[in-house]
């Protein structure tokens, strides 16, 4: 092996439920709940109307699919209308999940319907891709350069304020600034000196990060949304997803090309442990939640603080009434639906906590602990 690529084994074990979604959404017409063991079956298809057909009711199943006058009524209810049993479903299933909590709280309103599926490669096993990994390390990357080297990046904090007074979609939040300051921190191989923001000036395009192995449907649960507030209150949403359970092993292969990137491996876990304290400080230590495994990550979906902890970095102190702004400009009327004034009186933005129900007990969604091996 040429010596300037250093290659690891990373392996991320789940602390808590993970979600990383592919786009899929399973409406409540694609999914088989069971109550009476609290399973929720996918099923395929093909094999279920195969079925359907032979009993000479697939006319009638169409129908029912069509009918979106009928929004109450579930495939599960629909296949106990006629007499289908589990042993019927079992013969259908693309994949069986345990329903984690899910479906468990009478008081959440609207009752959850619609799964956000987890991510699956093209033979249906999940994965996390390379890419929300890699998304993952440059943040906490950047993060360790506002830290470390503030000076250099004051012009960024300037146009971050006034640029908050602007009206902009949510998809577009601090995406230009974000832009601007990974150029700064990691546009530094002058590939194409004429243009500065060529992504071939990236000194990270030598931080290679592959696809996790396939992880097994065995691992995937669901996991409904609670937002947890300061004082303690969970408030359920009708929001479900498949998630990693706890314990699951999510292995990546890492290779740094030292040629290109600055950064060792040392260097990537201090930015690791730098991001995990400042995560604390500015926000789970407030709803004393404070995640105290070594070098933690934050992975994936619902991790409401991440995206926010790079304006904690730069503003420190100061944080909060800039992202209240930026929350103003950005999400409109739902900036009092959900009650964002809150964030600047309460000194923290936002001003909930991202969470969900696993076997009884409350976790924070989207946390795992990273380590490695030399290979």
């Amino acid at each position: 092996m040429q010596g300037y690529l250093k290659k690891y084994k990373v392996i991320i074990d789940a602390v808590s439920p993970i979600y990383i979604g592919g786009g899929e959404k399973l409406g409540k017409k694609e999914y088989i709940y069971m109550p009476w063991n609290h399973h929720v079956i996918v099923p395929d298809i093909q094999k279920m109307y195969e079925d359907l057909a032979n009993k000479k009711i697939a006319k009638e199943y169409e129908t029912f699919m069509m009918d979106s006058r009928n929004k109450q009524m579930t495939l599960s209810q629909w296949l106990a209308q006629h007499k289908f049993k589990e042993d019927d479903y079992k013969k259908w299933a693309r994949y069986e999940m345990d329903a984690g909590d899910a479906f468990t709280d009478r008081n959440c309103r609207p009752k959850p319907k619609d799964i956000d599926a987890f991510v699956k490669d093209a033979y249906g096993l999940a994965y996390v891709p390379g890419s929300s990994i890699k998304g993952m390390l440059r943040t906490v990357i950047l993060t360790k350069e506002l830290l470390e080297h503030t000076n250099k990046y004051e012009n960024d904090k300037q146009q971050i304020k006034n640029n908050a007074q602007v009206k902009k979609k949510r998809t577009q939040y601090l995406q230009e600034e974000m832009k601007q300051m990974e150029m700064h921190a990691f546009h530094t191989l002058n590939r194409d000196e004429k243009n500065a923001k060529n992504a071939v000036n990236d000194c990270l395009a030598g931080l290679y990060v592959g696809d996790s192995l396939p992880i097994s449907l065995d691992h995937l649960t669901l996991s409904q949304k609670i937002d947890l507030t300061l004082d303690g209150k969970r408030k359920p949403l009708p929001i479900l997803r498949e998630t990693l359970m706890p314990g699951t092993q999510i292995i990546v292969d890492l290779t740094i090309d030292t040629t290109l990137c600055p950064y060792d491996i040392d260097d990537i876990m201090d930015a690791i442990d730098l991001f995990q304290g400042l995560s604390n400080q500015y926000f789970y230590d407030r709803f004393q939640r404070k995640v105290v495994e070594d070098y933690a990550v934050f992975l994936g979906g619902s991790c409401g603080f991440v995206s926010k902890t790079i304006l904690y970095a730069l503003f420190e102190e100061e944080a909060v009434p800039v992202i209240d702004k930026v929350f103003q400009v950005t999400l409109g009327p739902n900036y009092h639906i959900h009650k964002h004034e809150k964030d600047v009186k309460l000194n923290i933005a936002p001003h909930v906590c991202k969470c969900t129900l696993y076997h009884g007990t409350l976790f924070d969604m989207g946390i795992g602990k990273i380590s490695y091996e030399e290979v």
